[in-house]
């Protein structure tokens, strides 16, 4: 290249990284653009969020007509794939989306925190029959012989549990007793079908009707200073064309409107 082209090609090239704003304040990616055509968001849910979301879901469907949302509950232990369309994941805890990441269907850059659970872990037996369980030392008793508590390994609900267990001095008694939920099998009917003395679930979980189930009855719970606090995180699934959509959802829910959001679905925003 002859000295003046090469003179001119660096001039242009400074003239194109000062656009860019290399060197100075860089311009903030353009969001994703507004489908031109209706598009349905499948959304991946843990049963603790699913009325909250709801509420959550309803101010952006209105600012973003053509974007709909289908909610999708799932269980931590089988956590689901990306589908066809643009999908998001909500999980109820680190350990979960950690597995996504490992499984190579969330990029962990995306994963974003949002919330947190500030709703205590409850251990609830069968409102009628069972044995008579009173309180949570009451499930060393002998006559207790299985409590269901998810894989400490693979979900955060069972970490915090076991680790709540352990500052009250009760693992070592239960944890001969306790096994993880099967899979696809809901852990509320294995209680009351006497198939299980007790269990710990989100006790959120328990209020998606307004009150716990008749059926059910809570034995006590655990105090939040017992575990750490489990954060809800959310990331777009797969890498789709559609995927921005998704990610987009995931923005705001981290954004100040979604905060607000949040808040008046009765989350505390991270």
């Amino acid at each position: 290249m002859r000295p003046a082209a090469l003179v001119g090609s660096v001039v242009l090239l400074a003239a194109a990284l000062l656009i860019g704003g290399c060197g100075g304040a860089s311009k903030p990616p353009a969001p994703p653009a507004e489908p031109a055509e209706p598009v349905t968001v499948t959304l991946y849910i843990p049963c603790v969020l699913g009325g909250p979301l709801r509420k959550v879901i309803a101010p952006y469907e209105a600012k973003h007509p053509k974007v709909q949302f289908a909610l999708q509950t799932y269980k931590p232990s089988e956590l689901p794939a990306a589908s066809k369309g643009p999908t998001a994941i909500i999980t109820a805890g680190d350990i979960e989306m950690a597995s996504l990441v490992r499984a190579g269907v969330v990029n962990q850059a995306d994963a974003r925190t949002f919330a947190i659970n500030t709703y205590p872990l409850a251990v609830v037996t069968a409102a009628e029959g069972g044995v008579g369980l009173r309180s949570r030392d009451d499930l060393a008793k002998p006559s207790v012989k299985r409590i269901l508590i998810d894989d400490p390994a693979k979900s955060s609900l069972g970490a915090a549990a076991k680790q709540a267990f352990e500052k009250l001095g009760l693992w070592e008694k239960l944890r001969a007793k306790v096994a993880a939920p099967k899979p696809g099998v809901m852990v509320l009917s294995d209680i009351v079908e006497k198939k299980a003395d007790a269990a710990v679930v989100f006790r959120d979980c328990l209020l998606e009707g307004g009150s716990p189930p008749k059926t059910i009855r809570i034995v006590g719970e655990m105090p939040l200073d017992l575990y750490p606090l489990i954060p809800y995180r959310a990331a777009a699934l797969g890498a789709g064309p559609q995927q921005p959509i998704a990610r987009a959802f995931v923005d705001f829910l981290t954004g100040e409107e979604g905060k607000e959001a949040l808040r008046k679905a009765g989350l505390k925003p991270s």
